[in-house]
């Protein structure tokens, strides 16, 4: 039986944001269904395959102004992000897969050059216990895993970026309903590697174990997505805290970021987060810290004396969104890093100099996050220098 949207919808205007109905193909043994922002998905009574696209349109004008001199300009036009992503179920309905693959450049960093994002296997066994087993974001703190597709912003907050913890190849047990359906608990514990992202040289034997709590007492609320965009008229609130340690890390951010020339460090890391959605306002508020249990050792590299620094410090961010019916929305945000006395020279420096950071956005949701035009404002300045950095991005983010 094949259903097909109606000619009714198809001659509305192009601009009407009602969802449109999905198509759907069915056989004794095969189902197959599309629908906007969702993808293909086929299903046979032992496997499942969804198969979905996204697409970062993104124009960028930057200003620096490095000293008291005259302001540098420049822009650039280009694909954002191109992702593909592969998930379902195989076997049975309880064993997922997903497999995430990005090509565009800013999908890589710190080297990488292979295409893999996301790489696992998800057992559902139980409501209060489940498995999950490959690369994946390391459930440490809620700014870091909300996925891309669903960020407010063209940018992560700077704290973020430099004190969260990557991707990384690991193992987890963790519920997302404990003891109950309501999403009342919730809880992740689990050991990684350490290493980060695609890291294919070896290096000193190290563990990362990890855990994170998140309690959300007034019931169920989205809170890996930004934004109230269903205007909920319930108040939601989610609550988080995790902790991880780092064990012999040769890399400069824990798990991200360049290597150590000289030697290891084991990083400790501390997150806690909180969200809250009601009536068309979301608030984001997150700190982070991160400390080290040797600051500062050294080494011969060809002949060279070179010492190494590790990069301790903390930072916080706050973000607020109103969204309004239809569905526009404007967001803002302020951030801050803070460097302790006993840290990398260079982190001291760009805290002193880009440690503050504002921002401001509006954004037009043509098909929720699965369709949405952004435009928004991010400044970085300091207390220590007349240093200002900031940039306006213009972003059409699709997914199909």
């Amino acid at each position: 039986m094949l259903l097909v949207p109606s000619l009714a919808v198809a001659e509305q205007p192009w601009l009407d944001r009602s969802p449109a109905p999905p198509i759907e193909i069915t056989h004794p043994s095969v189902e197959v269904s599309a629908k906007a922002g969702k993808g293909v998905t086929v299903t046979t009574e032992s496997f499942s395959l969804n198969l979905r696209a996204r697409a970062q349109l993104r124009f960028q004008i930057h200003a620096a102004q490095p000293d008291a001199g005259e302001r540098e300009y420049d822009e650039s036009s280009q694909v954002g992000g191109l992702r593909v992503w592969l998930s379902g179920h195989t076997i049975s309905p309880k064993l997922l897969y997903n497999l995430q693959l990005g090509f565009a450049d800013r999908d890589h960093r710190d080297g990488t050059i292979s295409p893999v994002l996301d790489a696992f296997i998800d057992y559902k066994a139980h409501r209060d216990l489940n498995v999950r087993a490959g690369q994946f974001f390391v459930p440490f703190d809620r700014l870091r895993t909300v996925r891309e597709f669903a960020l407010q912003m063209t940018e992560r907050p700077r704290p973020v970026n430099e004190l969260t913890l990557d991707r990384d190849i690991g193992v987890i047990v963790y519920s997302d309903h404990f003891l109950g359906d309501r999403s009342i608990l919730a809880w992740r514990a689990g050991v990684f590697g350490g290493n980060g992202i695609n890291k294919s040289t070896a290096s000193e034997l190290g563990y990362m174990p990890v855990a994170r709590l998140e309690l959300r007492p007034l019931g169920t609320i989205d809170d890996d997505v930004e934004g109230d965009h269903q205007r909920r008229h319930k108040p939601g609130l989610a609550l988080g805290v995790g902790a991880a340690a780092n064990f012999h890390t040769n890399r400069v951010r824990s798990t991200s970021g360049g290597t150590f020339q000289t030697g290891t460090t084991s990083y400790r890391h501390l997150a806690a987060d909180a969200v809250f959605k009601w009536l068309g306002v979301a608030v984001e508020l997150e700190y982070l810290w991160r400390g080290a249990t040797k600051k500062e050792f050294s080494g011969d590299v060809a002949g060279a004396t070179v010492t190494d620094f590790a990069r301790q410090g903390s930072g916080w961010v706050a973000q607020a969104s109103y969204t309004f019916d239809p569905p526009f929305e404007l967001v803002g945000r302020l951030s801050r890093l803070h460097a302790p006395d006993q840290t990398d020279p260079k982190y001291t420096t760009e805290v002193a100099t880009l440690g503050k950071e504002y921002g401001f956005g509006a954004n037009y949701y043509f098909n929720d996050h699965q369709f949405k035009l952004q435009a928004d404002w991010i400044a970085r300045t300091g207390s220590e220098r007349p240093t200002f950095d900031h940039a306006v991005h213009l972003q059409l983010d699709a997914t199909f």
